[in-house]
C-alpha cells in the first residue's frame, strides 16, 4: 500500500553525473527542462543532488496523488523552490502548511465563490478592452510588459479595487525581478554567494522591502477607510473563522495579498504571452479560433455567459496549460519516512515533480511536442489518467483561484484575439525560458488588425 513501510524497500536510481559541491545543479541550472525529462526518463522515482543534499524526482501521476492527496499530510510545502518563494510568498495559502494553510484556505474560499466570478470576469473585460484599445495596426511592441500590465490592472480591480496608480506602478516594477530571484537562489545551492553585497542581491532586498512598504500602505488604506468595497480584499479583511469566529491578522492579510499578486499576474501573463507565439506559429490553430470567435460573438464584445460556448478556445488553453505550465517544477518535503511506489524517501527529504516533465510523458500523451488542441475532446481526453495533468495541482493545495484564472485567460484571449493578429518578429520559434516561472524569451510582436471573417463551426478533427 502507497505510504505504508514495507519491509524491503525497492533500489532507488541515482542519476549519474554529479560534481562534488554542487551536485546536479548546474545540469539544473544550464538546461532545466532537458534535465527534468531526463529524470523522467531515468524512473519513477529517481534520486539527484541539489549541492550536497540529496532530492527525489517522482515522475509518474499515481504517485503525484499519493504525495497531493492520498497521503498529503506527509509532504508538506517545502525544499529548495518554496524556501526560497516565502521570502517573497510569506506563509500565504501558496505556501503554508497545516492548520494554519486549512484556516486561510476556510476564510479565503468565499472570495473565490462562482456567484464571484461573474463580478471579476467585468472587471477582466474592462482591462482587456483598454490594452486592446491603445493598440495600432502594425506596431511593434513588448508583449510581455503589455500582459503584464493587463493582468495587474485586472488584479488591482478585483482585489483592491483602491490602490493608487502609483501602488500599481511600484508593483508592475518590484514583481518580475523577485519572482524570477526566487528561481534564480532555489538552484544556485551556495547560499552564502546570496547574502554577498552583491548589486543584485541589494537591489532585491530594496525591491522586497518597497513591496512590503506597498501592500503595508493598501492594507492601511483600507483599515482607514470604507472596509467593504466589494473585491477580494474586502472579503478577505471581513472574513470570519465559522469554528472559532476570529478572522485574519493584518500580517496574514498581507502574506494573501503578495501571494495573490504572484498567482494572480505573472502566471496569467506568461500563459497569454505563450498564446500568442502559438497562433502566430500555428496558422490553423489561429484559423479555428477565429471562426468559433466569429460564430459565437458575431462582432461584439466577449461576456462572461459567452465562456462556455468557446468550446475550441477552451481546448486550446487546455493544451498552453500542458505544453507551458507556468509552475514547470514544484517541491515538497517530507516530514516523515514514507514509501513512494516501494521506494523509501526518509523524513526531511526534498521531493520535486515536473508539471512540464509529466505532461510530455509519451506514455501519457502521444507526440507530446505537437500542439494539438483536439487531445482535450471528450472522446480523446478521456484516456488521460486523472493525476497525469497538474496544471494547478490537486487536493488541498489546488489552487484556490482555478476558476477565476481560467476566465480571466479566456476572456483575455477571445478579446484580443478576436481583435487582433500578433506575428512573432523573429524567424525561429519561441524559445523557453525556465526559471521561476516557464516564459518565452522572446516578447516583441507585431499587431496586424483582423477583420471578422464569416461565421462558421469549427471543426472538431485534429488538424
Amino acid at each position: 500500500m502507497p505510504g505504508t513501510l514495507p519491509h524491503a524497500f525497492l533500489p532507488t536510481p541515482v542519476l549519474p553525473g554529479g560534481v562534488p559541491l554542487l551536485g546536479h545543479a548546474l545540469r539544473l541550472a544550464r538546461r532545466p527542462l532537458h534535465f527534468v525529462e531526463e529524470l523522467r526518463d531515468h524512473g519513477e522515482v529517481v534520486v539527484f543532488r541539489i549541492g550536497t543534499r540529496p532530492a527525489y524526482m517522482v515522475s509518474t501521476g499515481e504517485l503525484l496523488k499519493d504525495i497531493l492527496i492520498t497521503h498529503q499530510s506527509k509532504f508538506e510545502k517545502g525544499g529548495s523552490l518554496f524556501d526560497q518563494a516565502r521570502k517573497l510568498l510569506g506563509n500565504g495559502l501558496a505556501a503554508s502548511n497545516g492548520e494554519l494553510h486549512l484556516r486561510q484556505r476556510r476564510l479565503s474560499q468565499p472570495a473565490f465563490h462562482h456567484s464571484r466570478m461573474a463580478i471579476y470576469a467585468r472587471a477582466a473585460i474592462d482591462s482587456v478592452a483598454a490594452v486592446s484599445g491603445s493598440w495600432r495596426d502594425g506596431q511593434v511592441l513588448d508583449l510581455g510588459r503589455d500582459l503584464n500590465g493587463m493582468t495587474m490592472e485586472i488584479l488591482a480591480r478585483t482585489l483592491f479595487s483602491g490602490l493608487t496608480p502609483e501602488a500599481a506602478a511600484e508593483i508592475r516594477r518590484t514583481l518580475p525581478a523577485l519572482v524570477a530571484g526566487v528561481g534564480r537562489r532555489a538552484f544556485l545551492p551556495v547560499d552564502f554567494v546570496h547574502r554577498l553585497p552583491l548589486p543584485v542581491n541589494q537591489r532585491e532586498a530594496a525591491d522586497l522591502r518597497r513591496l512590503y512598504e506597498v501592500v503595508d500602505g493598501i492594507i492601511a488604506d483600507y483599515r482607514a477607510g470604507e472596509l467593504d468595497q466589494d473585491d477580494l480584499l474586502s472579503m478577505l479583511m471581513l472574513a470570519r473563522d465559522e469554528q472559532t469566529g476570529e478572522g485574519m491578522t493584518t500580517h496574514q492579510i498581507h502574506d494573501e495579498i503578495r501571494s495573490m499578486m504572484v498567482a494572480g499576474t505573472e502566471t496569467s501573463a506568461t500563459l497569454l504571452l505563450w498564446a500568442f507565439h502559438v497562433l502566430s506559429s500555428r496558422p490553423d490553430v489561429e484559423r479555428r479560433v477565429h471562426a468559433e470567435l466569429d460564430q459565437v460573438l458575431a462582432g461584439r464584445p466577449v461576456a462572461y455567459t459567452d465562456l462556455p460556448r468557446l468550446e475550441y478556445l477552451g481546448r486550446v488553453i487546455q493544451e498552453l496549460l500542458r505544453m507551458y505550465p507556468t509552475g514547470w517544477i514544484l517541491t515538497r518535503r517530507t516530514t516523515a519516512e514514507v514509501s513512494l511506489g516501494g521506494h523509501r524517501i526518509p523524513e526531511g527529504a526534498d521531493v520535486f515533480f515536473s508539471p512540464y516533465a509529466l505532461h510530455r510523458d509519451p506514455a501519457v500523451f502521444p507526440d507530446p511536442d505537437r500542439f494539438d488542441p483536439d487531445r482535450w475532446l471528450p472522446e480523446r481526453a478521456g484516456s488521460i489518467p486523472r493525476h497525469a495533468f497538474l496544471p494547478f495541482g490537486a487536493g488541498v493545495r489546488k489552487c484556490i483561484g482555478e476558476s477565476l484564472a481560467y476566465a480571466e485567460i479566456t476572456i483575455a484571449l477571445a478579446a484580443l484575439a478576436g481583435r487582433w493578429r500578433l506575428r512573432s518578429v523573429t524567424d525561429h520559434p519561441a524559445r523557453a525560458v525556465a526559471r521561476s516561472t516557464l516564459r518565452p524569451k522572446e516578447s516583441l510582436m507585431r499587431v496586424e488588425a483582423r477583420q471578422p471573417v464569416e461565421a462558421r463551426h469549427p471543426e472538431r478533427t485534429a488538424p
